[in-house]
């Protein structure tokens, strides 16, 4: 910690340093301080008092495109499997009977099964999770009339696989279950008599080039050049420090 304050301590500006380093430095020693915060931002202020309009911006733009793509590459990865599956006759159940399969209390077992998302189970109730975080997750997208692709996406690839394998297992389940039977009292809507075949299993999960990433690192450009600008509006109305 020493070395942090003496660090710290050095951020000043020169002038400062030989009239009061010395002295804080002790004072910091004998009481133990451990307030690196406000001595860094102290720092910052006095030396950024000096700086002119413009660099201020761009020195807090560049900080905010780092801190900002630090925070959003340091996110885990997310690995989506993907399975397809083959309804005959062509349907249009696919959707209906994923509505079916994938019911809450379905998604609660698979969650505890496979001990998803323990991170958020901390912060968050069941229903949230499965709501607003695992639905997101899964997809059943038609890629052909009576062709799907069932996929689930997860930061453990591994897990990412076991559980769109169990996914889709449960989708030709329900739909076992629900041969002979309709699913909504329109006849036009029935399975009876429609088989789900499973032509290509649940694949080597692939790690998903998130978007999501780029923009957050993105916005830390604007972000960090407005609080720039507030920044340097707001150095250049207290009185300088000498």
């Amino acid at each position: 910690m020493k070395h942090v304050l003496r660090f710290t301590i050095r951020l000043y500006p020169a002038w400062w340093r030989r009239r009061y380093g010395a002295e804080l430095e002790a004072l910091l020693e004998d009481s133990g301080s451990r307030d690196v915060w406000d001595l860094f931002r102290t720092a910052m202020e006095m030396q950024m008092s000096k700086w002119s309009f413009g660099r201020i911006v761009t020195v807090c733009g560049i900080a905010g495109v780092l801190l900002a793509g630090a925070v959003a590459f340091s996110m885990p990865y997310r690995y989506r499997s993907t399975a397809t599956l083959k309804m005959e006759p062509y349907s249009e159940a696919f959707e209906r009977l994923a509505q079916a399969a994938f019911t809450r209390q379905t998604l609660t077992n698979v969650i505890n099964n496979f001990n998803l998302y323990t991170r958020e189970r901390r912060s968050m109730p069941m229903e949230e999770v499965i709501d607003d975080v695992m639905r997101r997750e899964i997809r059943v997208r038609r890629v052909a009339p009576n062709i799907a692709q069932v996929s689930f996406a997860y930061e453990d690839p591994v897990q990412a696989q076991r559980v769109n394998q169990d996914l889709v297992a449960r989708l030709i389940a329900a739909n076992l279950g629900f041969r002979g039977e309709a699913i909504s009292p329109s006849p036009s809507d029935r399975t009876d008599g429609e088989r789900i075949e499973l032509i290509v299993a649940a694949d080597q999960p692939r790690k998903q080039i998130e978007t999501k990433r780029y923009g957050l690192a993105g916005l830390g450009l604007p972000v960090g050049l407005l609080f720039g600008v507030v920044l340097a509006v707001v150095l250049r109305r207290r009185a300088p420090i000498r």
